[in-house]
């Protein structure tokens, strides 16, 4: 084994107990945003999955429509190519609950690739 001097050994000490308190630090820190989350997520009514964009019970194979036609009563879940009712249009004039299109864009600037 190598000699190592008294006073590295003793920093590599204080390095590793300050690891400890940074990660408990961390971890009460992490608790608390949590807590503050889940807590206006119940003030404003926002369940996990508007949070994700995804719909419960929806398997991953089958999307949920999310775009209806006023005329003819055809939906579209939002994947694959638009149909020729919905293309090139505004599709917030289409959604079936007004109120994804504000969730939509919270979503977009959450997960935007900037985050």
């Amino acid at each position: 084994m190598a000699y190592q001097g008294i006073e590295i050994a003793q920093l590599r000490a204080q390095q590793e107990a300050l690891n400890k308190q940074l990660a408990e630090a961390k971890e009460r820190e992490t608790l608390l945003v949590l807590n503050e989350i889940v807590q206006k997520m119940g003030e404003y009514g926002i369940s996990v999955s508007e949070l994700t964009g995804r719909k419960v019970g929806v398997h991953a194979n089958e999307l949920a429509a999310k775009y209806r036609d006023p005329v003819s009563g055809s939906t579209w879940s939002g994947r694959g190519r638009a149909p020729a009712w919905i293309a090139g249009k505004d599709r917030n004039e289409f959604l079936m609950d007004k109120r994804a299109a504000s969730h939509a864009r919270a979503q977009a600037v959450l997960f935007s690739e900037g985050h």
